[in-house]
């Protein structure tokens, strides 16, 4: 860092040069971050900020405690970069130290606190965080350039830029202090542990050689910090500030639902097709991002080659903003890589520069292109991974709402599930009149809540959902719970008929209109028997009736069948013998909507151990874990590009000494079924609900 404690005089009109550059990089930054600002308030108002105190705990906690970097899987990046993060911040606070004595203190104060006991220990902590802010640099260069990960691209990037001009400061820092030194034989040298041996090298040069060679390091030292700060808000490093405020931004509570379309019967516009229909609080995302491309690690459609890559979808639309709002804007023109092939086309895309993102008003196509949106199965990995709390998939549902409500442009599958969804109100062919059919053939006695005379006296409402009610091999769950609820004497009934599709497939399909249509029937129907507990065994539904419902005024006490068995079996109430089964035991795989939706990790298992006698843990898994594809209307579509999600899911259970795949969804069941059959392991690996190993011990 620059430092005026030499023994000659550098020139009053050099401190002056130096200063002007001080306020060059003051008000650069300033300049570049209020116009990153009114790009944000350029889109629709947001608020009000709730829950101040929570935010700005979590905030600090990200920034200064790397609580979301340092994690299993990521020890080594979080590690170099909290090396890098404070060996910076100190060495700036070093800095600052220096100026206030050099420039403060001595002129106008006539006095000193540089000497003695704080400058031992000062002296002591910089060349320490001074080392590990260079170990930190060498570690990334390492991990970036050497690693060969497949997230990133090895040619000269914003990277080699950020870290090349880091890894000078932090060279020529410690070469200042070594010249220093030797050129005023500072008796005091050998508690600049780091520099000292450099010291000792320097010792037999000409003094007036390493006066002129301090003067020289110390102006381009002085001259790179000044690019670095300036260089900062067009930077992969203006993170620093805009990923806590991101994390300041979102919401306090990770499982809140989507945004909701209010009076959409009165509105005119839907979804997002430019920056400004996007709130101020969603643009923030697109400033906040690292490029450290966690969110590709655990992406389904990234690690199947598929169009959608999180990262380059943020960071495309950040490079569109950034022209928008002025910041380093170049001439338009088509995203090629040096490859050839177009920005979407990349298996391992970096960031594209302001000079190659289109300069047009419309966002999607141009910059984000359609199978970009569609092959989302916001199953949230990404917005799991994050360090900074980007929330992708709420961006995208987003952008497919303008889609399909504005422009009805969506994939051609689409067009008959929306067709039953308003006519048949699932997602099939099958008349509504039919949804409990599968309950009279099952002759259990299952009753419809319409023939029970007092709903009060029932504890609880199964919610069958639409897969459980019409697909032949995901009604085996239904029958299977229907027969842990009578083991256990659980009173209980079904809307039957008058039950509707959730809305789920619709509303991540982006068709926000049909689901509050689908919604608000089904609020209406279940507020009129005001049940005391729903018991869901499909995901989407559960987390749709729980956090999305009360949008619309539907507020009820909503628990997953894995929750609600596991209770019956701590109770006592259901009694489930030990399985005899041989080992290998059945692999555990976490659905996408109970998991990371809503945190559901131990009772499966619970209800595995119980049951099961154990389980086998997949290497991904709780909130690591991998999609199965079917999520955000995906189950209604063609997988047309890359390998197949469930496929790549099911090669790594059958990598396993696992008998089967033991889960807790019916959309799970259903692509995970289509997989054996693909894999041809069928006869070798089961495909079972948790609810039907507990039924088959009964």
């Amino acid at each position: 860092m620059p430092t005026r404690q030499i023994g000659w005089n550098v020139g009053e009109i050099a401190f002056a040069v130096m200063y002007v550059l001080v306020a060059v990089q003051a008000l650069v930054l300033g300049y570049a971050f209020t116009r990153r600002y009114l790009a944000w308030r350029s889109g629709r108002p947001y608020g009000p900020i709730d829950r101040v105190g929570e935010r700005l705990r979590q905030a600090l906690s990200v920034a200064f405690l790397h609580k979301r970097l340092i994690r299993p899987g990521y020890v080594y990046a979080g590690v170099m970069h909290l090396f890098i993060f404070y060996g910076f911040i100190f060495l700036f606070i070093g800095t600052l130290i220096v100026l206030l004595e050099a420039d403060i203190v001595r002129p106008f104060f006539n006095a000193s606190f540089y000497y003695g006991t704080f400058y031992v220990i000062y002296k002591l902590v910089i060349n320490f965080f001074g080392l590990i802010f260079i170990i930190g640099l060498l570690m990334a260069i390492y991990r970036r350039y050497f690693q060969h990960l497949p997230k990133f691209r090895r040619n000269l990037s914003d990277d080699a830029i950020v870290l090349g001009i880091l890894l000078f400061l932090g060279l020529t820092g410690f070469l200042l202090e070594a010249l220093r030194l030797s050129a005023t034989r500072d008796a005091n040298a050998p508690i600049h542990w780091v520099a000292y041996p450099l010291t000792l090298l320097l010792n037999g040069v000409d003094p007036g050689t390493l006066t002129a060679t301090h003067a020289v390091v110390w102006w381009s030292h002085m001259l790179a910090n000044t690019a670095l700060l300036v260089y900062i808000p067009a930077s992969k490093l203006a993170h620093i500030f805009t990923g806590p405020t991101n994390v300041f931004m979102r919401a306090v509570d990770s499982r809140v639902a989507l945004p909701l379309i209010a009076n959409i019967e009165e509105q005119e516009h839907f979804g997002v097709d430019k920056l400004t229909d996007f709130n101020w609080k969603q643009l923030v995302n697109f400033d906040a991002c690292m490029r450290c491309g966690r969110c590709l690690d655990f992406c389904p459609t990234f690690n199947t080659g598929k169009a959608l890559k999180p990262r380059q979808l943020i960071v495309e639309v950040g490079a569109y903003m950034n022209r928008q709002a002025g910041l380093l804007a170049g001439p338009a023109g088509p995203r090629i890589d040096e490859a050839g092939v177009t920005g979407h086309e990349l298996v391992a895309a970096e960031e594209p520069s302001l000079a190659t993102v289109p300069n047009v008003e419309e966002l999607i196509g141009p910059v984000v292109s359609e199978d970009e949106l569609w092959d989302c199965t916001t199953c949230r990995a990404c917005m799991e991974q994050c360090p900074v709390r980007i929330e992708h998939v709420p961006l995208i549902v987003e952008m497919r709402r303008n889609l399909v409500l504005e422009q009805s442009r969506f994939p051609q599958e689409l067009v008959m599930l929306f067709n039953n969804l308003e006519r048949n109100a699932n997602p099939y062919s099958f008349p509504a009149s039919t949804r409990a059919d599968w309950a009279a053939e099952l002759n259990q006695g299952v009753r419809e809540l319409s023939s029970v005379e007092d709903p009060s006296t029932l504890e609880v409402v199964y919610w069958v959902g639409c897969m459980s009610s019409f697909d032949a091999r995901n009604q085996r769950v239904a029958t299977a719970l229907t027969k842990i609820f009578n083991a256990a004497a659980v009173k209980f009934a079904i809307l039957g008929k008058e039950e509707s599709c959730s809305g789920d497939p619709a509303r991540r399909a982006g068709n926000e209109y049909l689901y509050q249509i689908l919604a608000q029937t089904n609020i209406d129907r279940l507020n009129a028997y005001s049940p005391k507990r729903i018991v869901a065994n499909c995901p989407h539904c559960f987390n749709t009736l729980k956090n999305e419902y009360p949008q619309l005024g539907g507020n009820f006490e909503v628990v997953h069948h894995s929750e609600f068995i596991n209770e019956l079996i701590a109770s006592g109430r259901l009694k489930v013998p030990h399985s005899i089964l041989e080992n290998p035991k059945m692999a555990y795989h976490d659905p996408c909507y109970l998991g990371r939706y809503n945190e559901v990790y131990d009772a499966p298992r619970s209800v595995m151990d119980s049951a099961a006698g154990g389980y086998v843990e997949l290497p991904r898994c709780r909130e690591r874990g991998f999609c199965c594809g079917a999520g955000g209307a995906r189950a209604f579509m063609e997988e047309k590009r890359g390998t197949r999600i469930a496929h790549n899911r099911l090669n790594e259970a059958v990598a396993t000494d696992a008998s089967g795949v033991a889960v807790g969804c019916p959309f799970c069941v259903t692509m995970f079924e289509d997989g054996v059959r693909a894999l041809n392991v069928e006869e070798r690996f089961a495909v079972k609900d948790i609810a039907e190993i507990v039924a088959e011990l009964l």
